[in-house]
């Protein structure tokens, strides 16, 4: 399938099509998402398989007013803390994951018309994840799950299953870990206890059309260098 030729102002008729033609976006029309949609997504998404149907998520789908609030407070502590996620991100990767992630960071910082030696528009880009890259709709995932290997695949799962339910109702996404990147002003944002970790949460709306950033598709490996059957 030629996923260039796909209009994310179409919804998705099977899994295999969501899956296809899926990938992050950048860059959102203002137009909000109905509620019902919105709940139509999510409420199916609580059908995600986990361990032993311990159902380790909460879900805080943030619109309006307090969508921007949170958002200028995320951005404003971005700029002056680093990073406090509640779990390590990854630090190191086999050198094929290595090559894909910096080709990765190319081609995106070349779609949004930024040099890669230039600093300073490279953290002004990154601050974009806390604006929700302008989608009218930010979603934080929490648990109050001890975190282990077990609950991050459970999440996992959650997580897709948004992604795919998401593109089915024509709406685009972006799943970020930097939403994770300070629990502190999401809880006292969204007035959470203490014990619910903000782990991740995505960017939802609709595509911005002609757009040079939403234009791009990551590659995936081979199926005969990933997959071996026995």
């Amino acid at each position: 399938m030629n996923t260039e030729l796909i209009s994310f102002h179409t919804t998705a008729t099977s899994v295999s099509e969501a899956l296809e033609t899926r990938h992050s976006i950048r860059e959102y029309l203002p137009k909000r998402i109905p509620n019902e949609i919105l709940h139509r997504v999510f409420s199916k998404a609580l059908r995600t398989p986990s361990w032993k149907n311990s159902q380790p998520w909460k879900v805080h789908i943030v619109n309006g007013n307090k969508r921007e609030e949170l958002s200028k407070e995320l951005i404003q502590t971005a700029r002056e803390f680093p990073p406090r996620p509640e779990t390590s991100w990854p630090e190191s990767y086999p050198s094929d994951a290595k090559r894909r992630m910096f080709d990765l960071g190319m081609k995106i910082y070349e779609a949004a018309g930024i040099d890669r030696k230039d600093k300073d528009a490279r953290n002004e880009f990154m601050l974009r994840n806390f604006d929700f890259f302008g989608a009218p709709t930010a979603v934080f995932i929490t648990t109050k799950f001890e975190l282990n290997y077990f609950v991050g695949i459970d999440l996992g799962c959650f997580l897709q299953s948004v992604l795919l339910l998401a593109r089915e109702e024509g709406l685009g996404t972006c799943a970020q870990a930097s939403l994770g990147s300070f629990p502190d002003v999401v809880r006292n944002s969204l007035e959470l206890p203490e014990e619910e970790k903000v782990i991740l949460g995505l960017s939802i709306g609709y595509p911005k059309p002609n757009s040079e950033l939403n234009s791009y598709h990551t590659p995936r490996e081979s199926s005969e260098d990933l997959l071996r059957f026995y």
